[in-house]
């Protein structure tokens, strides 16, 4: 199970989302909340401390997750997971599909908590079910390795899509990987090529690799192309992907030097069109 997203994720990307979409809907939250909410974006964490803890006392649910966010990273506070569990906890219970989420990540890690993936797929379900991308992907991956839940490739499938869709790239890559081996979905080459560029497009360095394997042997409706196969194994090697790093020294013998220093060139300066999801 991919499953590296990890306690950062929780509060660097998503909560980077929570502040930003906070911030933009001020309206529908306490004043201690949004306040709390631009401290903690601006990394004053004693006023984001001290609004969070406000709103969290009167049940804001946005409030519980951040305060409870602070503490799972010991951001202004010192690190105290069972507190941060509480707070998710708390928020969940509203409905708050990034608690919900979080407790599933937590659960399926073990941070703080004996590891049980059937409460970490219970918590996730949850938070998929409100159509919570990095859920839907979770879940997928649970289902891909009967984790928590009975083993069911067309449920992995189902929900890497879903969740492929809204750009989440580590599972844009999984879907790929079911589709090129017909594992849970009609098999499909093409379609598998499609996605697995999405996800390379991104960032995503086992996409990117696995991309420019594609590109060397072709896949249907797609011709071989040197060039792309060394453009795209030379962007994972940056990453350290080693099959990446043999496939781009052995595709140099199919080009000319112009078109190895080229490739190179536009390589290093390539940047992803998102940030990995």
């Amino acid at each position: 199970m991919y499953g590296s997203t990890i306690i950062q994720s929780i509060t660097s990307n998503s909560l980077r989302l929570l502040v930003a979409a906070g911030i933009a809907s001020t309206a529908i939250l306490s004043a201690a909340t949004a306040d709390g909410l631009r401290a903690l974006e601006k990394k004053d964490y004693a006023t984001a401390y001290r609004e969070l803890r406000a709103g969290a006392d009167r049940g804001d649910a946005a409030a519980q997750l951040s305060l409870g966010q602070m503490y799972a990273r010991g951001l202004g506070v010192e690190r105290d997971m069972p507190a941060a569990m509480e707070l998710f906890h708390r928020a969940a219970e509203k409905g708050n599909a990034q608690a919900e989420f979080a407790l599933g990540l937590i659960y399926s890690k073990g941070w703080g908590v004996p590891q049980d993936f059937s409460q970490a797929s219970f918590w996730y379900q949850q938070a998929a079910n409100q159509g919570d991308g990095y859920a839907q992907s979770q879940m997928a991956a649970l289902y891909e390795d009967g984790y928590g839940v009975e083993k069911d490739f067309a449920a992995a499938a189902h929900y890497y899509e879903l969740a492929a869709r809204k750009g989440v790239s580590r599972a844009q890559f999984g879907y790929a990987q079911l589709l090129e081996k017909g594992k849970g979905v009609k098999r499909d080459e093409r379609e598998a090529f499609k996605w697995y560029r999405e996800a390379a497009q991104q960032g995503l360095a086992p996409a990117q690799e696995r991309l420019g394997a594609l590109y060397v042997t072709g896949v249907a409706g797609i011709d071989p192309d040197p060039a792309q196969a060394y453009f795209w194994s030379t962007v994972a090697a940056r990453q350290k992907e080693r099959a990446a790093e043999r496939r781009a020294r052995a595709m140099e013998a199919r080009l000319s030097a112009e078109q190895v220093a080229k490739l190179k060139a536009s390589a290093r300066d390539w940047k992803p069109t998102f940030a990995v999801k």
